[in-house]
């Protein structure tokens, strides 16, 4: 690989999760207080926006409490200040000064325009960063000044959020997902008091907060807590670690062999910590960030029979999903993100190993910069871009409208530096990039943002002064591609994202 593209590609891989670790700075003017189904809380007004932040929406899963599903939070007297970001949960780190961090996480944030209004539409973020890291830690008031209630919210991440060890006695094994859930269930009971309105909350997400939309709209356990969805660059297609506790034929691996069992990765997990842990007892009492450093590249959920029953995209594809609007879509190089996920390029062509040549005629343009930039296209698409399609086509079988989008952005200030649209970028053009002195990127952020408040509202994401987002329809394979400007175009890089599908289908065991 030449210096200049190696520079790109490290370059690419740092933008992806950039927007998953900014702080936000704000000014205090007033102090708003709502009473909760729990007590009082006490937040603030900063950029003309009442915003309560760090409240507890569950008890401390620490101790006994660890590995186990979340359990509501306690009743309180007095009022609770909620003027500041609880700690992230435990998660795995780099560099010298990390972000503090504790097992004791399980808090939301909520910023309203009003909070004496009634039935103002409710977005719910899921923060993502591979299930190992990230937090709620996002400028609500972006998108709150559209006249909507933004919730975002920590929950348990990496071995701390899914562990099958066979010493639990636990039948759920996603605790990371249960805690969403929790939440979810939180904003029923409370939403109202913030202005907002439970009958209608949008779930949105990032990456691994893209994967979590996925599975809330095949788990059991989320009925009736969400009535729209976004997953922006989440995954669905891509092969999960399975419990003891999940029912029926485990789907093949991604390298198309028998998949590891999530007993098995967790056993490794602590066999790195602390080999002679065994017992519920010892296990408990291992270092909660020793284990996040034992984990390697991202967290996977766990296919449990609890929270998930089975991969997002085989259940949809069965007409498991709830009958919501529903929008997904992808970043046009989805692969800069390998690099962090733990999954090498040779392990990647292993998946591929027996039509390896018909792929490299297919991505024959990046496979002629450099094989490792074309495997990595490859990965992108596969895990992120697939999925969009495969869950956007599966609601051919509900009622409520899908809406399929492709983000292929790249300002002239960054011309030079991208080789297409990051992972991740989409989620930092939303928060971020309308306050940039970057207009092309300012331009892109405000017609997300509007197509996003759109659809919450109302389940149309069309609006004055947009581009006409058509429903999905298969037989036309519509996109909405984001790019300087937007446009409607048919059948986005189709011959690609075949070839991809067939691997997805004979690995589920669609095709023998």
């Amino acid at each position: 690989m030449t210096t200049t593209t190696a520079k790109k590609h490290r370059y690419l891989s740092q933008f992806a999760l950039l927007f998953l670790a900014a702080m936000i700075g704000v000014s205090t003017h007033a102090e708003p207080k709502v009473k909760t189904t729990e007590g009082w809380i006490q937040g603030l007004v900063a950029n003309d926006m009442a915003q309560f932040l760090g409240i507890p929406y569950a008890q401390a899963p620490v101790g006994d409490l660890r590995w186990q599903p979340p359990r509501p939070a306690k009743k309180r007297s007095g009022v609770l200040q909620t003027q500041t970001f609880g700690p992230r949960c435990v998660q795995r780190t780099a560099g010298d000064n990390p972000p503090v961090a504790s097992e004791d996480c399980l808090t939301l944030n909520i910023w309203s325009p009003d909070v004496s209004a009634k039935k103002q539409p409710v977005m719910f973020y899921v923060h993502g960063g591979g299930f190992r890291s990230g937090s709620g830690e996002v400028p609500g008031e972006v998108l709150a000044k559209h006249g909507v209630v933004v919730v975002s919210l920590n929950y348990r991440l990496g071995p701390i959020g899914f562990f099958a060890h066979p010493a639990l006695d636990s039948k759920a094994a996603s605790f990371g997902l249960l805690d969403i859930v929790e939440a979810l269930r939180w904003v029923q009971n409370n939403i109202r008091s913030f202005g907002g309105d439970p009958d209608n909350v949008t779930i949105f997400g990032v990456s691994a907060g893209g994967m979590a939309v996925n599975t809330l709209m095949v788990s059991p356990t989320a009925q009736g807590l969400f009535h729209k969805a976004i997953a922006q660059s989440g995954y669905g297609t891509w092969a999960l670690p399975r419990s003891g506790n999940a029912q029926g034929t485990a789907p093949l691996g991604m390298d198309l062999r028998p998949s590891p069992s999530a007993e098995q990765l967790s056993a490794a997990i602590v066999q790195k910590v602390n080999p002679q842990a065994q017992t519920k007892a010892q296990l408990l009492a291992l270092d909660g960030a020793e284990l996040m450093q034992a984990l390697a590249g991202f967290q996977l959920p766990i296919v449990d029979g609890v929270v998930l029953t089975g991969e997002p995209a085989a259940l949809a594809l069965q007409g498991a999903q709830y009958d919501v609007p529903f929008m997904m879509g992808g970043c046009s190089f989805e692969g800069s993100v390998q690099p962090a996920s733990g999954i090498s390029l040779t392990m990647f062509e292993d998946f591929h190993r027996d039509r390896l040549a018909e792929a490299e005629k297919l991505y024959a343009d990046e496979f002629a910069i450099n094989r490792e930039f074309g495997l990595k296209q490859m990965f992108g698409d596969n895990r992120y871009v697939l999925a969009a399609r495969t869950m956007i086509r599966s609601m051919s079988t509900k009622r409520s409208p899908a809406r399929l989008y492709y983000v292929d952005f790249i300002p002239d200030s960054l011309s030079k530096d991208w080789s297409g649209t990051p992972h991740g970028a989409d989620g930092y053009f939303l928060w971020r990039g309308e306050t940039t002195a970057d207009e092309q990127i300012a331009d892109l952020s405000r017609r997300l943002q509007a197509y996003w408040v759109n659809f919450a509202r109302t389940g149309d994401p069309n609006g004055k002064g947009l581009t006409n987002w058509p429903e999905y329809d298969e037989t036309q394979d519509q996109w909405l591609v984001f790019g300087l400007t937007d446009t409607v175009e048919q059948r986005v890089a189709k011959e690609r994202l075949d070839y991809l599908e067939a691997h997805f289908m004979q690995r589920i065991g669609a095709v023998q």
